[in-house]
């Protein structure tokens, strides 16, 4: 576990110990001395028969990433259940670690989200000494790599089988003052949420792309300027040939030893293909046979199209290069483009594959098939330019921002490096001193959590949707806090396809109701038949940190649906997470395609059979989503990956 490496070396500042040099200031403790409880859940009789929509939640293994909690199938189970094995209830601050099989070694913290609920055999809570130790903290620590070399040494020849709770409690952790743990976690936390926005980003980029793809490459959106004839022809009336290379003969290793560029298929990833892996001679060239491909030339892969990662990809020669055999080089006439061509190809080659390869366990293309793959034209040259010249500027800007995230990524690996050994120190030597209450609620409030950020939209719905004689419902609040995250942040997480449309548990068993009622933003009321919330007396706050976060005219927008009943607001709700579905998987959105989505969801099909989820009803809510949420205009298409 020592630091061996030559950059550090033992200064009047600095201590041997266990796990290398660490600052004469620091410690280096088991993590027994700094948790209050070391442990696991178990699964309940029965297994996934007594898993329900909601309820306390129950974590497995899937639930926990890599410094993330992954709640897309997060399981619940009932009170009762629960009460069977409260002892093991998850906390929120709780590090959960993956203890068993091919995931061993993730970890994440337990939040408001999950707080109260329980996990099974397969994941650890770990439960620090609040004064002891942070919980972000030790999170950083474990999936740092010397966390992560802790837990592959108890694993016997490198299999990560399993880790057992005394081994957990031997990890060594190095340990500054909580408060300078907290400096380092707020620091990589700032990172974390970096690479959250660029990801977010790169995914809506990305399903702009799709949908302008989807536009573009089928006639539905003409480009100002345009009106030519589009036409439905083969590869085989558009190209002058195709070919595809060789592989050398791997007994001569001077073959391997040249600079000529040899491109094999799993290069071709949809990229500009500059350089190789592997680069061979001018002899190899000669006596293999191979054809030199000037740049520009279409490439596509011909072999191994079972597998998916595979079926469909494609390349464009960046520099003058060879191929194997398992490369096609498609040379198209005047009348088509290759960038035009590529682009078409990134769109249908995976379903083209599937149509038209040829095997059985091994599926290909010859060259006789490839002239057989159908595609859709602009016929005027010019039109197919335009298209892809914008198609090519939108991947220029998904690939600029996917450097920027390994870039970031790059940096928090040095950033742990220094900061988790001590090497960077963010807070002065003896002059930490824990934060105060006022100072950790002053941060707490500038970077509110999740939870508390729910709380406050639940208690400014309450107040301006709410009365003593209509109590504003939990159904009805889920559907205009989704509505509102829609038009806000473009995107509501967290919400799943539960009986009543889009609907986050979180929010009622995670701590948003509970923090509430706790901080008096509402009260809970019944009114007759009704019930839900109502203000309560300290709802100037929470409307005072709404209007800071959201902004006056958020509320001023969801007047609109005022009048809105709540089958209506479902209605809208529901299509509307399924629109968004479709679109981000590239497919056409109609009244056909949202009502397959809801069919094939087993929690929403019976919707189809009520008259408020009509062809109609579902039309209209369709027009509705995409003037409240339009992914991407015409105009976004047109000019490229706006946002």
């Amino acid at each position: 576990m020592k630091d061996n490496s030559p950059s550090r070396h033992l200064t009047q500042a600095d201590k041997h110990t266990d796990l290398g040099i660490i600052p004469h200031d620091w410690e280096c403790c088991r993590l027994s001395e700094l948790a209050n409880r070391i442990g696991s859940g178990i699964t309940p009789t029965g297994g996934e028969r007594v898993y329900t929509v909601e309820g306390r939640a129950f974590l497995r293994s899937q639930n926990v990433g890599w410094g993330t909690l992954l709640l897309d199938e997060l399981a619940f189970i009932p009170d009762h259940i629960h009460a069977t094995f409260a002892a093991n209830e998850v906390k929120a601050g709780d590090v959960l670690l993956n203890i068993t099989g091919a995931s061993i070694g993730r970890c994440a913290v337990a939040d408001e989200r999950v707080a109260d609920g329980n996990v099974n055999q397969h994941v650890c809570e770990i439960r620090p000494n609040p004064d002891k130790l942070d919980s972000r903290y030790l999170n950083a620590y474990l999936l740092s790599a010397a966390g992560q070399k802790q837990i592959d040494s108890f694993q016997a020849g490198g299999n990560r089988q399993g880790l057992n709770y005394g081994q957990i409690a031997s990890f060594l952790i190095p340990h500054p003052t909580v408060a300078e743990q907290r400096a380092i976690a707020e620091a990589l936390s700032d990172v974390d949420g970096l690479l959250r926005a660029l990801e977010n980003l790169i995914t809506k980029k990305r399903a702009i792309k799709q949908a302008s793809m989807q536009q573009l490459l089928t006639g539905k959106l003409r480009l100002p300027g345009f009106s030519g004839k589009w036409m439905h022809t083969t590869l085989g009336s558009l190209i002058e040939g195709c070919s595809s290379g060789a592989t050398p003969y791997r007994g001569r290793p001077d073959y391997y030893k040249g600079n000529v560029r040899w491109i094999t298929s799993g290069e071709l990833n949809y990229n500009y293909i500059v350089d190789t892996r592997e680069h061979i001679s001018n002899e190899a060239v000669r006596d293999t046979n191979l054809k030199m491909h000037p740049p520009g030339t279409f490439l596509m892969a011909i072999t191994g199209l079972e597998a998916e990662g595979t079926r469909g990809s494609c390349g464009i020669v960046g520099a003058e290069a060879t191929t194997n055999q398992s490369c096609m080089a498609v040379y198209p006439t005047d009348e088509l483009l290759s960038l035009y061509l590529f682009h078409y190809y990134v769109y249908r080659g995976k379903s083209l594959a599937l149509h038209y390869c040829q095997g059985t366990k091994q599926q290909s293309y010859t060259a006789k098939t490839v002239r057989l793959l159908p595609i859709y034209l602009p016929t005027d040259v010019e039109e197919q330019g335009t298209i892809a010249a914008i198609l090519s500027d939108m991947d220029a800007e998904i690939e600029a921002l996917e450097r920027r995230r390994d870039k970031t990524k790059q940096i928090k690996q040095g950033m742990m490096q220094q900061l988790l050994t001590g090497r960077i120190r963010l807070v002065k030597p003896d002059t930490q001193a824990p934060a105060t209450q006022v100072e950790a609620d002053e941060k707490a409030t500038k970077g509110h959590t999740w939870a508390i950020n729910e709380a406050v939209i639940i208690s400014t719905l309450a107040k301006h949707f709410g009365s003593e004689q209509f109590p504003l419902g939990r159904k009805r609040y889920t559907k205009l806090s989704y509505l509102l995250h829609r038009h806000v942040e473009k995107q509501a997480e967290g919400y799943l396809k539960k009986a009543a449309g889009p609907y986050n548990p979180k929010t009622r068993y995670g701590g948003p109701e509970r923090i509430a009622v706790e901080n008096g933003y509402v009260r809970e009321h019944k009114s007759g038949p009704y019930s839900g919330f109502v203000a309560g007396d300290n709802i100037a706050q929470a409307e005072s940190y709404f209007e800071k976060w959201y902004g006056r005219d958020t509320i001023q927008w969801l007047e609109q649906f005022r009048r809105r009943k709540n089958d209506d607001l479902e209605l809208l709700a529901t299509v509307d997470m399924a629109v968004e579905e479709l679109r981000a998987s590239g497919k056409t959105v109609n009244v056909e395609a949202v009502k397959a989505v809801i069919r094939n969801h087993k929690e929403w099909k019976a919707k189809l059979d009520r008259a408020v989820f009509s062809d109609n009803h579902i039309a209209t809510a369709i027009d509705t989503s995409g003037k409240l949420f339009a992914l991407a205009t015409q105009n976004d298409i047109a000019g490229g990956a706006r946002c």
